[in-house]
Order: C-alpha cells, then structure tokens, then sequence
C-alpha cells in the first residue's frame, strides 16, 4: 500500500512538471518593447540616374569649321616647304568638332599623310582634348587649356622620343581672324639643335 501511494505520488508529480513544460513552450511571445530599435531593410540602395552629358561649348572654336588651306615650314629643310587640306566639321552628336587632315607627298617622305582630329572639352578636367588617329599607325593626344590672349596652345602629351627628334614643344595656335590663324612650334634633334616650325592656314 505505502508503495502504491509512492507510485501515485511520482505520477502525480510528472504529470504537474508536463503540463508547466507544455505551457512554456506553448506561451506566445511576449510583444517587443515600445522603445525597441526598428529593423534595418536588407534591400541595397538604390543606384543613381546619370543625366546626359551637356555638350560642349565650341563658341570659342567654331571659326575653324570648313575648309583650310595650310602650308607650313620646318628650319631645318632650308626653303622647302609642305601643304595640306584640312576640313572641320561638327560631328552629329555636336560633342567632337572632327578635323580631317591630307598632305600630299613631299621630296624628304616616302608617302602622303591623312589625319583626323577629334576635338572635344573635358568639363571636370577643364581642358580641351584633340586625340588623333592618321595613316600607318599615326596617334596622337593633346590637351590645352584654352585660348589667352588670342592664342590656343595645343601639349602634346603623348609624344615620345621618335627617330632624331628627342623634345618638342606645344603648337601654338593664333587667330588672326576668322579666316586665318598660324601655327609654331619647335622640336630639338639628337644633334641638340632646336628646330622651328611655323605655318599659316586660311580658310576657303
């Protein structure tokens, strides 16, 4: 009988632990405080709209369009001089005014030359940019920062040493009037000697 009741008794007891365990378990979750820091979203940002680019302005620069006719000189080939065609025009997406250069073959050249010139504006650089691609793997970029005082000095930046010519100057540009603007320059040779070059375009 004593351990019947035992038996009762341990019984009794479980059944009390399940039914606390049961209601534990089942209890819903308690609401989050009023105060309680919201969650974060875990979407990324949404990525910017660039806006089209504003054109350039070419007010300064849109004498040169048509056609010129050029000649030019170097010191160092005594009175022989070169000639040359040059049309610019403004390309249709009016952000390039495209100069097209062809020079004939002269005594101290093996061929002719054809060049084109893409001339823009850099708005954040705040330079203009002239990237040339000619005949025969010809290449060129230069940068200038504008007109001063009538003249436009066109770096070249991408020159590197090439045959006797070790060095060379900007080109200097000068507007003399709508119709004609002259060229000069200077390079030194290997020799040491430096070398001027000037030359003088008018339009057609």
């Amino acid at each position: 009988m004593l351990q019947l009741a035992r038996c009762s008794a341990v019984a009794a007891a479980f059944a009390l632990t399940t039914s606390v365990a049961l209601a534990q378990t089942t209890a819903p979750a308690a609401a989050p405080a009023a105060d309680a820091p919201a969650m974060s979203a875990t979407m990324p940002p949404r990525a910017p709209t660039y806006p089209t680019p504003p054109k350039p302005d070419f007010s300064s620069m849109r004498f040169l369009l048509g056609t010129w006719k050029c000649v030019s000189h170097s010191e160092r080939r005594g009175n022989v001089t070169s000639s040359s065609t040059v049309t610019y025009t403004m390309a249709p997406d009016g952000y390039f005014i495209v100069g097209k250069t062809v020079s004939p073959k002269v005594a101290y050249a093996a061929v002719g030359f054809k060049s084109t010139d893409w001339i823009t504006y850099d708005g954040l650089a705040k330079r203009w940019i002239d990237v040339t691609i000619g005949t025969y793997g010809a290449y060129g970029y230069s940068t200038s920062v504008g007109w001063q005082f009538g003249h436009l000095v066109w770096n070249a930046d991408s020159f590197l040493p090439d045959g006797d010519i070790t060095s060379t100057t900007g080109t200097m540009l000068t507007k003399v009037s709508d119709t004609k603007f002259t060229t000069a320059s200077a390079f030194t040779s290997s020799a040491g000697l430096l070398n001027r070059v000037t030359g003088s375009c008018t339009k057609q």
